[in-house]
């Protein structure tokens, strides 16, 4: 607790995928006052043509979706 999942297109490299982690887990800990020895982060990677399918299952419509994408076309990202 608590456990945050991130999902993206592919493209991120390693060490970037590594140090947003660690930069979100910090934030979190000091938001939430959790210890971040507490925190998991796990990162899942789509294909662009893949990420309908995560918008559709995910996002669209979803009340507990915090901060909304500024695009309605997950297709095209416009």
């Amino acid at each position: 607790m608590p456990h945050i999942v991130i999902k993206a297109i592919k493209g991120a490299s390693p060490e970037q995928v590594r140090l947003a982690a660690e930069q979100i887990a910090e934030i979190v800990s000091k938001t939430t006052g959790k210890p971040k020895k507490y925190i998991s982060v796990y990162y899942e990677e789509y294909s662009p043509h893949e990420w309908k399918d995560v918008y559709d299952e995910c996002i669209r419509d979803k009340e507990n979706v915090v901060i909304k994408p500024g695009y309605s076309d997950p297709v095209t990202f416009a």
